[in-house]
């Protein structure tokens, strides 16, 4: 599993996420550089005429799991290529809720989870499921909004139930096999220097409180014009170490490509 957390952040305006990098196997710990956070590119297209279209919108949501990487990761590639192939129907204009690019995840969700666990023969199907957040600023509702698809069995059929989560200040809401560890270590350090969620995620991270969670610390942004994943300015090494990470990967000594770096904004917890 994992640990990820979303909220707001008042100070800034904008609504953050963050999430550990390891991802856990059978075996033990499969790698300390798994990306968990992705961004959702919504492109819609209108008809001008005959094959002719041309784009007409263009918004960014994020993406953050918890459970089994298979079949979220496999859940979001084939989610966020419809997300961009959009065709606007005719005397239509208002926005793509962000209500609405969560049901569609959960139903391309609740059918890749049913699938690998049917090919596997039933047996140890619970390990395809996952939790995932969809969060952002809705153009729709004019405001932050973030909806938790998480799986469920009402009368005994799987479905991926998707339900909203209440964003204001001060709240936040975690997900994965840490969320009980993470919420207890935020009361033991609420008393301390500049105490708050990114404190408490930074520390989880570095004394591995629980197995599940490790590696490093990767983070998501989204503000009111759309959302990205930001590198992370790792200091843990010490003074004159510092790495540059994104999405748990080091590319700090990347030259990056054709007079490109990657990443613009370093957050430094």
């Amino acid at each position: 599993m994992t640990l990820a957390v979303v909220w707001y952040r008042e100070k800034f305006g904008e609504l953050w996420c963050a999430a550990d990098t390891r991802i856990s196997g059978a075996e033990g710990v499969v790698t300390d550089s798994g990306p968990k956070i992705f961004p959702v590119p919504v492109i819609c297209h209108e008809h001008l005429k005959e094959t002719k279209w041309r784009v007409c919108k263009r918004h960014s949501f994020g993406f953050v799991f918890a459970g089994n990487t298979l079949s979220a990761t496999s859940t979001h590639a084939l989610a966020s290529a419809c997300t961009q192939n959009f065709a606007q129907k005719k005397g239509y204009s208002k926005p793509v809720s962000l209500e609405s690019i969560a049901q569609l995840y959960a139903e391309i969700g609740e059918c890749q989870v049913k699938d690998m666990s049917f090919r596997s023969g039933g047996a140890d199907g619970f390990r395809y499921l996952f939790t995932a957040v969809i969060f952002g600023f809705c153009p729709s509702e004019s405001r932050y909004m973030a909806f938790v698809l998480s799986p469920s069995m009402p009368e005994g059929v799987f479905r991926m139930a998707v339900k909203r989560i209440v964003i204001e200040a001060g709240r936040y809401f975690p997900i994965g096999s840490g969320e009980a560890d993470f919420v207890a270590l935020m009361g033991q350090l609420e008393d301390e220097p500049e105490a708050g969620v990114m404190t408490t995620f930074r520390e989880m991270v570095k004394r591995e409180v629980n197995q599940g969670v490790g590696g490093h610390l990767q983070i998501g942004v989204a503000t009111k014009q759309g959302f990205k994943v930001v590198p992370v300015l790792d200091t843990s090494a010490g003074p004159g170490e510092a790495v540059v990470r994104f999405l748990g990967w080091n590319s700090t000594d990347y030259k990056g490509v054709d007079g490109y770096t990657i990443g613009y904004r370093a957050i430094k917890p």
